[in-house]
């Protein structure tokens, strides 16, 4: 199976996208209320997604990181340097190490070209973890910093979430994703 990474506008691939997260967040998250339909942060951002053909398999979405501004000068971060990268989900059927180091240099490659210098994620500490690893993969820094109970938002509350940053502006380049 060839899976291509990309920038995405077509409607198709979107809506498959929105399904997707619907389908994985209520399952895997157990949040049976989830919605994944289009938010206003999606048209704010850009959505990445991983395809198969016509089919999507992944994505997430890069937004502006204006829902935690105020988080931002504890670490010493410009907020206009600073996206987030929000409701990445991949299909199970194909969630593979490789695949997800893939996925992600093409995340920060992508992020760089949006002139970012840091991408902000808030998952549970076991994702966080996971980051980390298929970041340090790739040669890019990512510093899990801090429980944030309180940004916990809407259907996600009661959640684990964990404050990571992921450290673009570095010269560094993305190592071969193996």
């Amino acid at each position: 199976m060839s899976i291509q990474f990309e920038l995405c506008h077509d409607s198709q691939l979107l809506s498959q996208y929105y399904d997707l997260r619907e389908r994985c967040f209520r399952q895997e998250l157990d949040l049976p209320g989830f919605d994944g339909r289009e938010e206003d942060r999606d048209r704010q951002g850009s959505i990445v997604v991983a395809r198969s053909g016509q089919r999507c398999v992944g994505g997430v979405r890069i937004a502006p990181s204006t829902a935690l501004e105020e988080r931002l000068g504890e670490l010493g971060l410009v907020p206009e340097l600073c996206c987030m990268w929000e409701r990445f989900v991949f299909d199970p059927a194909v969630r593979v190490i490789p695949l997800m180091r893939q996925f992600c240099a093409y995340l920060v490659e992508m992020s760089r070209q949006f002139g970012y210098h840091h991408a902000l994620v808030l998952s549970s500490l076991r994702n966080a973890r996971f980051y980390r690893a298929c970041h340090s993969a790739l040669g890019v820094d990512f510093q899990i910093h801090q429980s944030v109970p309180d940004c916990a938002e809407g259907a996600f509350e009661g959640l684990e979430h964990y404050l990571s940053v992921s450290y673009l502006a570095d010269d560094t380049f993305c190592q071969a994703a193996a």
